[in-house]
């Protein structure tokens, strides 16, 4: 995966589960919603600036110019229907939107207001429904690649032998991911090394549910029982839309912003780090855990990358103790390190190069 200054995601959900209305209501926007199937003709495309209860400090110590915050880049696309990867609805369009994205976000329903495209309210049906037709697109996709590599394997294409070991492999994960919503590839080390760009399947890429309800609260956790996936947010999308975050803050419910920012860097396993000098601008990135500060210089620039020196590096939890940026360079907290130096969550980076 690369990121930079943003993460990308998809909504991927059956018409009318209310993917268009989560997506307005993190992205500030306003798509077309109607009570009925297959509003969203073509994908919808917004920004949700990720929630950082930090950032703003770190201006403030920094007394910085401006600040541009980590993102999300969200596509909201027609729902998906029985039959998608045959072409059903606008599966094929579909499926080709989502493909090149970061992170899947499966929006599933419960909704008494709104009519279901299959006349009830089946949540473990709907994510069946969901995995089985993205697992057969990507079935689809590998056995077409498998099919192109027989000749130059049987001709003796080491490589291209390996792919197909690959492949079958894939195959496997493939059909787990749909049967049991678990995607594990085991790759040897010969295999690890085999470039796989070109057999980027949508059921590898990491994932989360949002179970959108007009339900009462206290029957949330009655609705997400029979759903076994690792992360479950539930929200009322409609709700949260006609309030601001501090009103719902304020009644003790935890916007579904943070709640996205906070699964986000869970299942995609990356973090923010931000860069920025004493009244200068603040920017935040955002980065696959284990980035090197040498890989992250790449992200600003790449004359910066090839110049590279050292780099300053302090936490930000350390740094927003301090009044002023002066006084946390003199109380020790940016500390010089090497190329090869591990970003963590939430560093400050300043690099020097030639």
């Amino acid at each position: 995966m690369i990121f930079g200054e943003r993460i990308r995601a998809g909504l991927v959900g059956i018409p009318s589960s209310g993917k268009t209305t989560i997506f307005n209501l993190l992205t500030k926007s306003s798509a077309e919603v109607a009570p009925y199937p297959f509003t969203t003709k073509d994908k919808n495309h917004g920004v949700m600036i990720m929630f950082d209860d930090i950032v703003e400090r770190i201006a403030k110590v920094m007394k910085s110019s401006e600040i541009k915050y980590p993102a999300l880049e969200i596509v909201d696309v027609a729902g998906l229907v029985r039959g998608a990867h045959k072409g059903e609805g606008l599966g094929n369009e579909f499926l080709s939107y989502i493909r090149p994205l970061d992170i899947v976000i499966y929006v599933l329903r419960y909704l008494k207001s709104v009519p279901h495209i299959e006349g009830a309210d089946d949540i473990k049906r709907d994510f069946e429904t969901l995995r089985y037709e993205i697992a057969m697109k990507d079935i689809e996709i590998l056995s077409r690649a498998e099919e192109k590599l027989k000749k130059p394997a049987i001709t003796g294409n080491k490589e291209a032998k390996v792919k197909i070991e690959i492949i079958q492999k894939m195959k496997k994960a493939v059909d787990d991911f749909f049967k049991y919503g678990k995607f594990s590839l085991d790759l040897t080390s010969e295999e690890s090394k085999v470039d796989l760009k070109d057999l980027e399947i949508i059921c590898s890429k990491p994932w989360f549910v949002i179970l959108n309800t007009d339900v009462a609260r206290d029957r949330w956790s009655e609705l997400v029982s029979g759903i076994s996936v690792p992360k479950v947010l539930v929200c009322d999308a409609q709700m949260e839309l006609e309030f601001e975050e501090s009103d719902l803050l304020q009644e003790g419910i935890v916007p579904l912003r943070h709640h996205i920012t906070d699964a986000v860097l869970s299942v995609a396993n990356v973090i923010v780090y931000y860069t920025g000098f004493e009244g200068k601008e603040l920017r935040s990135w955002i980065a696959q855990s284990g980035i090197s500060v040498y890989e992250a210089a790449g992200f600003i620039h790449s004359d910066i990358q090839k110049g590279f020196i050292s780099a300053d590096v302090a936490s930000a939890y350390e740094y927003i103790k301090y009044p002023s940026d002066s006084e946390a360079y003199k109380n020790g907290v940016f500390r010089t390190v090497g190329r090869d130096y591990k970003l963590n969550h939430r560093d400050i980076v300043r690099i020097k190069f030639k």
